[in-house]
């Protein structure tokens, strides 16, 4: 086990940050010059804040666990289903679909492409809210 009490501030702001760019993605008119770009921050800010989620469940996972370097080799899969069996991940299929998502973003010079993958950042950010509080739950106990 760490000594070191696990940090999940990188987190709460990248959250943050990903709330904001959706809040103004979304206050956009739809012919609006900037709503391109702002998609563009929406699709960036999901991608550095699934990466920092998944960093910091597998953390947590490790913390909890007598053997963390098993936990640090599972697959992602795997680490998905020991999350769900802890109660950190309530709807661990979804964060399989966000992980397609996440792989499909490098292909958003795509319009459609893009246009999908913003589409269903709302919903991954508010699994990465509850997936939040949960972690800190955890941390607190």
């Amino acid at each position: 086990m760490n000594a070191k009490p696990i940090d999940l501030s990188s987190l709460v702001k990248a959250l943050a940050q990903l709330q904001e760019a959706l809040r103004f993605w979304h206050e956009q008119p739809k012919d609006s010059a900037l709503k391109p770009h702002l998609r563009s921050a929406v699709i960036q800010s999901f991608e550095f804040t699934y990466e920092l989620s998944v960093r910091m469940l597998r953390r947590v996972l490790m913390e909890r666990s007598e053997a963390a370097d098993l936990v640090a080799d599972l697959s992602f899969n795997d680490l998905l289903r020991k999350a769900a069996d802890a109660g950190l991940l309530t709807a661990p299929e979804l964060w399989r679909q966000w992980r397609e998502m996440r792989n499909a973003t490098s292909h958003t010079y795509h319009e459609a492409r893009a246009a999908e993958v913003a589409a269903g950042v709302d919903g991954f950010a508010a699994g990465a809210v509850d997936l939040l509080a949960k972690l800190e739950e955890n941390l607190e106990h």
